[in-house]
């Protein structure tokens, strides 16, 4: 990662600088860059070496100052991010002030997206956010109302709800309207996070829903809530995360249509003019045989080539294993020893784009009997934005707490958790009860707090 610093007056910088960036295959965290010594100077290009996971291809980076130190401002040029394993450069421009005080946009956070062989790889939009709030009574609010809007290219960060076309925000049964320009599109959109700082008279409030459109794509989505976001209402919590009801629904006891990529190996030895055959292993099922067949017309599984197959069959679930076999064609006989080398086989379920990569490179003999295959497991997988934004269903998560049996344990302190999923964050959120003290010295306290499903939990 090459940091570039503008060369003009005062450009250089002291106060802390953290990154994140955004991929098709997910985001970092907020990563902070060292200052050490003469870092961040002006003029200047500064390098770290950072180990983040495989989120290619890049889609945009987010760059955070807290405004701190002797010189709070700074002037920055680009970002260069270079991928040591393949070699692929995403330049992230930005040639601004990052600044309370200076230049036209006084903010200390910027947004740049990810610039690949001279290809913009995310476009700027408007988003209009329209909310409603539900006829209930006293479903109104004088809070202050955030949100943050999730998709395929990332998160939005959080969007006051503040400049609005109405003076009074959030009355019953209104639909208030606000414009956030130049903003790097999302892409499809998955899901929402909306919360308020419960302040004003009466705070609670019972949201209808969320719309969310994108002018670029000319697309709106919606999010429905019809839920209180209040202390003193339904569960108590005042941050909901809705899940986009775009998504059409998919019968997946239907049939699914897969396709197979077959790589064969790049050497002398490795092609075969002879049939080929694979049995689909899934977390609900085994498939059938698929037979792969090569023909004088269109030739397959020739040296370096790469061969695609389609096939449907009722929806096996993440595909775990795969059976191949290789087999003579119109069943002749098997005079010689002959040989298939199978590099790579990968496995795309059509209807949701999951993919499953089987790193393979084995030679696979000639046999006439079925009950002579090789077999091999899945080595990575990928799951798709469209499979992600339809596992977001709410899921109630129990919270324990479990304070130590030591003098001077407990605490009166209001006390919050973030927990983090494959399948994102959830906020922060409050941990509280009505009537009840709670995190007393040597306690166990147990919270309820709804989410959308969060899949594999890693951390708190």
């Amino acid at each position: 990662v090459t940091v570039v610093t503008g060369d003009v007056q005062n450009a250089g910088t002291d106060t802390l600088i953290y990154l994140s960036v955004f991929g098709a295959n997910g985001g970092t965290e907020e990563m902070l860059l060292q200052k050490n010594e003469d870092r961040f100077e002006r003029g200047q290009e500064d390098t770290f070496n950072m180990e983040i996971d495989d989120i290619a291809p890049l889609r945009k980076m987010r760059l955070r100052i807290d405004g701190s130190g002797s010189r709070p401002d700074w002037f920055l040029d680009q970002v260069i991010m270079r991928n040591l394993s393949s070699e692929e450069v995403s330049v992230f421009t930005y040639e601004d002030w990052l600044s309370r005080t200076r230049g036209p946009k006084r903010t200390l956070i910027c947004e740049m997206a990810a610039v690949v062989d001279e290809e913009v790889m995310v476009e700027l939009t408007t988003y209009i956010i329209q909310v409603k709030t539900s006829d209930n009574a006293g479903a109104g609010t004088d809070a202050n109302v955030w949100i943050i809007v999730f998709g395929e290219n990332g998160d939005s960060g959080t969007l006051a709800l503040k400049e609005c076309n109405r003076s009074n925000k959030f009355e019953r049964k209104q639909v208030d309207t606000f414009r956030f320009l130049d903003i790097l599109s999302l892409g499809e959109l998955s899901k929402v996070r909306v919360w308020h700082d419960n302040t004003g008279v009466a705070p609670g409030w019972h949201l209808e829903y969320v719309e969310v459109k994108d002018e670029i794509m000319d697309k709106t989505f919606r999010f429905p809530c019809d839920r209180w976001l209040a202390k003193n209402d339904d569960d108590g919590q005042i941050m909901r995360e809705l899940a986009c009801a775009n998504n059409d629904y998919l019968d997946l006891d239907e049939k699914t249509k897969y396709e197979v990529c077959v790589t064969t190996g790049d050497t002398d030895d490795a092609e075969t003019k002879e049939n080929a055959w694979i049995v689909l292993e899934g977390k609900k099922g085994r498939s059938k045989e698929f037979v792969m067949e090569n023909s004088s017309k269109k030739k397959r599984f020739s040296r370096g080539s790469v061969d695609k197959f389609e096939f449907s069959f009722k929806n096996l679930g993440d595909i775990a294993g795969i059976c191949l076999g290789h087999t003579p064609k119109d069943g002749k006989k098997v005079k010689a020893e002959v040989y298939w080398h199978v590099q790579e086989v990968v496995v795309t379920e059509k209807e949701l784009g999951n993919q499953y990569v089987f790193s393979c490179n084995a030679r696979i003999p000639l046999s006439p009997k079925r009950d002579e295959f090789l077999t091999f497991e899945c080595t990575k997988s990928i799951e798709s934005f469209a499979s992600k934004a339809r596992s977001l269903v709410p899921v109630k998560y129990e919270i324990i707490v479990i304070t130590g049996d030591e003098k001077g344990a407990g605490t009166d302190a209001n006390v919050f958790v973030t927990v983090y999923g494959s399948n994102g964050d959830s906020g922060r959120r409050q941990l509280r009860q009505k009537f009840r003290n709670l995190f007393e010295r040597g306690r166990t306290d147990r919270f309820l707090l709804e989410m959308l499903d969060m899949g594999e939990l890693q951390k708190v």
